[in-house]
Parts: C-alpha cells; structure tokens; sequence
C-alpha cells in the first residue's frame, strides 16, 4: 500500500489536493481505515459505477451487462436502466482467473502479455480443456504439451477454457445481454474477449481503463458522498508510516464457534475481523444517502393493486389467497380474468 501512495505522489506530487478517498476490493474495510477513506464500497457497485460513468462520457452507450474477470476472481453484473438487478461472483475455484492464465503461460515459456494473444489467433484447432479446476487443468496441459501440442493450439485451448469456466460457473444461466463490457486485467488479452465473441455470438466491448473501472467507480462515489456532505475528507496522507496502528489477535468466546478475531486499531479507531457468526464486532454505519423509496413494501402493494377494480356490478367473485405464491402472482391472474 505504501508502495502505491508512493507511485501517485512520484506522479503527481503536490500538483492535486485530495478531496475524498475511497476503497473498494477484498480488503477494502483494512485498508480503508488505514488510509481514512471516505467511503467504501463493494465491488459490484464500484464496477457498474464505473463503467456507466466511463460509457456515458466516452463510448455513447449504457451496458447491460459486465463480465469482470481479475487476477484472483471474477463477477457478472446485470443491469437495467442502470440499475444492478442481478450479479455473481465465483465461489473457490481459480480456474477462470487471471492469475489461472498467468501461470499457465509461464508454464509454456510465453508472456502473457506480448505472445498469448498473438498465439492464440494462429491456432488451427484449439485444444478442448473444458472447465475443470486449476489442478486437473495443469495437469492436462502438460499431458497435451508431452503429446506435441503446439503452444498456439494450447494458448487458444486456455483462452476458451477462461470463457467456458466463467459462463458455467460463475454466469450459470443467467441473462446476458447485448451490450456486453469486459473489465478487469484479463481484458487486456484479446484472445479470451475474441473467445467470449465467438461462443456468445454477440459484440463484446472493452472499454478505457478496463484494468481500473473499479477503482474509477469508487473514486466517484467517494466524490459523490464529498459534495454530499461537504465533510473534509478523512484520508490521513500518503506517509503510513505516521500512522499509529496496532493489532491485536484473540479468540471470541460468545458462542461455541469461537472466532478467531483480529483486532485492529489505527490512530485508536477499533476494527474487527474474522466474526463469522454474528454482528457484536460490526461497526455500524450511517449513509449519508437519503433512501430512493421510502417504504418498499407500501410502494409493492401499490404497483400490485393499481389495476385492480373493486366495482363487481354482479359479475362473478373469484378470490385468491393472499399469500405465499398465489399472492406473488396477483397481478398476473387479476389481467388474466379481467381479459375474459
């Protein structure tokens, strides 16, 4: 972390005034408290923020769906209107990551950066790895390499393998639109953005800064939160050195679970990790957002009734149970026997 704040001060220097700061990624919360972000944010909503930001301003579109594939995960975004109205994340296995593909390609003796993707387009007949898990994978492409598989056929084979894992175990099914956005460092190779082309059938879009758009999201929303409030921001400065920090290690004995617990304790702000069963170690958090709707359940019975018509004028009476599934599918069976 002090090596990044070191690369931005080399940059910039003294030329830029920090008005908020803003985390997101695995460990966010840690380093959030370390540096004194303003805000953080999960990377769902770091990822789509960025990315309508970065298509509204420079590509003249809104995506429908993001396919986010990193060096340690990868997640699927679904939106509408520009709303997330469905994701996913992969669960354990590491076979559709970049770090996955890094490893494979220094086992092959090629740069992932300057000869995968050239490989990979002079293949004549990728090999079929599938989808299997990172072990069974490097085992088979060492077979393949024993057999005389050319480095091109297997190149191609892994570019597929990244795309097929990543729709079957991390996309399962769900809704993939037509304006689809690749993001993450993976994107930066053109034989798995070629390889989504061509199994989906559909235009696939790399934007600016793919490698980043996270970090661009949550560099907004830290903004936003900024104008927001009109609170000086929290960050500490580029010097962690200066920042007084401790951590402490022990067991919470609330239940029978017995977490192992972290304690840590930066300029003598506590943070917990580690509480997997309860939330007596969790911070609570105010949002400085005003809620979009008030009453979500007063606006469901309103959307749910807004057609229906009270006055019978002696027709029939059909009731329906108000609840459980019945009651979900109201709307549905009140058209259906009006339209009769």
């Amino acid at each position: 972390m002090q090596r990044c704040l070191d690369e931005i001060v080399t940059e910039v220097g003294d030329r830029i005034v920090i008005k908020g700061v803003g985390t997101t990624g695995s460990g966010r919360e840690l380093i959030g408290e370390l540096v004194g972000a303003d805000t953080v944010n999960d990377e769902i909503t770091a990822h789509k923020t960025g990315a309508e930001f970065l298509a509204r301003h420079m590509l003249d579109t809104s995506p429908d769906t993001i396919f986010e594939i990193g060096g340690q995960d990868s997640k699927y975004i679904s939106l509408e209107k520009g709303v997330v109205v469905d994701f996913a994340m992969n669960e354990a296995c590491a076979a559709g990551t970049g770090s996955f593909l890094e490893e494979r390609a220094e086992e092959l003796g090629i740069s992932i950066k300057e000869e995968f993707a050239r490989l990979a387009f002079a293949s004549e007949a990728p090999i079929k790895l599938g989808e299997r898990c990172t072990v069974f994978m490097e085992q088979d492409v060492a077979a393949y390499q024993q057999r005389g598989a050319s480095r091109e056929d297997l190149t191609a084979g892994l570019a597929y393998s990244i795309v097929y894992n990543y729709l079957n175990r991390v996309v399962r099914g769900r809704k993939i639109g037509d304006v689809i956005f690749f993001q993450g460092g993976t994107a930066y190779n053109d034989a798995i953005a070629s390889a989504f082309a061509r199994v989906l059938d559909k235009e696939i879009i790399v934007p600016p800064y793919n490698g980043v758009i996270g970090a661009v999201g949550a560099a907004l929303l830290a903004r936003d939160k900024m104008i927001s409030t009109g609170h000086p921001s929290r960050f500490r400065g580029f010097e962690l050195d200066k920042v007084n920090y401790t951590l402490r290690e022990f067991t919470c004995k609330a239940c029978s679970n017995f977490c192992q617990m972290q304690e840590f304790t930066v300029e003598g702000e506590k943070t917990y990790w580690g509480d997997q069963c309860s939330d007596k170690f969790r911070r609570r958090r105010n949002d400085y957002k005003k809620p979009v709707i008030e009453d979500l359940i007063s606006l469901r019975k309103q959307i749910f009734f807004e057609d229906y018509d009270e006055e019978r004028e002696g027709k029939a009476i059909i009731g329906l149970p108000r609840g459980l599934y019945i009651y979900e599918q109201f709307p549905f069976w009140n058209t259906f026997f009006r339209s009769l």
